[in-house]
C-alpha cells in the first residue's frame, strides 16, 4: 500500500469516527473541567527499538499530534513521530522510523490542572534500518507496515492555553531479521511535548 494511500485512510478514520466519542452522557459531567475543543501538541520523541538477538536500538526525534476532546472523558487523536538513529548496530546505516497512528483517548481522572489519560492508536510505520547477518554483510532497506501503541500519559496547565504532556507508549512495529523474514517488534516510545489548546 503506498503511503499516501495509508495517510487518507488514517485522516478519513479519525473523521469518521470522531462522532462516535462525542455521543452525550447523562448526569453531571464528573470531576475533569470542560472539555477543550481542539489541542496541538509537538515536542521530543524518544524510541527504544527492538532489534534482532535481542538487541535495541535508541532513536531520538520529534512528536506531535492534535487531539480533539468530544466530552470532559473521551477525545480521539491523530499521532506522528519521527525518530532516528546514526548507527544500526555497527552496520554504518542509519535507522528510521515514521508512524502515523489515530485513535481514541480516555481522560479517566483530573485534579484543578492536571490530567491522567490513556490512548490507543493504530496506524502505520515506515522503518529504515540495517540488520546484520555476519561480520561482513547485512540487510538494509524500507519496511511499511500497520502498527499501533497504548500507552499512557500526563499533562499539566501551565497558564492560560499551553500545558506540557509527558508519555509513555507500548509501541509494536514490524522489521526483517536475520534471515530476511519480516517479524514483530516490541518498542518502547517516550514523548515530552509542549501544548496549545484552541
Amino acid at each position: 500500500m503506498e503511503t499516501k494511500t495509508i495517510i487518507k485512510s488514517l485522516l478519513w478514520v479519525f473523521i469518521l469516527s470522531a462522532p462516535l466519542f462525542g455521543q452525550a452522557r447523562n448526569g453531571p459531567a464528573g470531576a475533569v473541567s470542560a472539555a477543550a475543543t481542539l489541542e496541538a501538541s509537538a515536542g521530543y520523541a524518544y524510541i527504544s527499538l527492538a532489534a534482532p538477538n535481542s538487541q535495541s536500538v535508541a532513536l531520538n526525534g520529534l512528536t506531535a499530534n492534535v487531539v480533539s476532546q468530544f466530552t470532559p472523558h473521551w477525545g480521539g487523536t491523530l499521532d506522528f513521530t519521527f525518530a532516528r538513529a546514526g548507527d544500526a548496530l555497527g552496520t554504518g546505516q542509519s535507522d528510521k522510523i515514521y508512524t502515523a497512528m489515530v485513535g481514541p483517548v480516555l481522560y479517566p481522572l483530573g485534579r484543578k490542572r492536571t490530567e491522567i489519560f490513556a490512548h490507543a492508536l493504530v496506524g502505520a510505520a515506515w522503518i529504515h534500518g540495517a540488520v546484520p547477518i555476519t561480520a561482513t554483510t547485512y540487510y538494509a532497506g524500507w519496511e511499511d507496515r500497520p502498527s499501533f501503541a497504548l500507552g499512557a500519559g500526563v499533562e499539566r496547565t501551565i497558564t492560560g492555553p499551553f500545558a506540557m504532556r509527558a508519555t509513555v507508549d507500548y509501541l509494536h512495529t514490524t522489521f526483517v531479521n536475520s534471515t530476511g523474514a519480516t517479524e514483530g517488534q516490541n518498542d518502547l516510545r517516550l514523548t515530552a511535548t509542549f501544548v496549545y489548546r484552541f
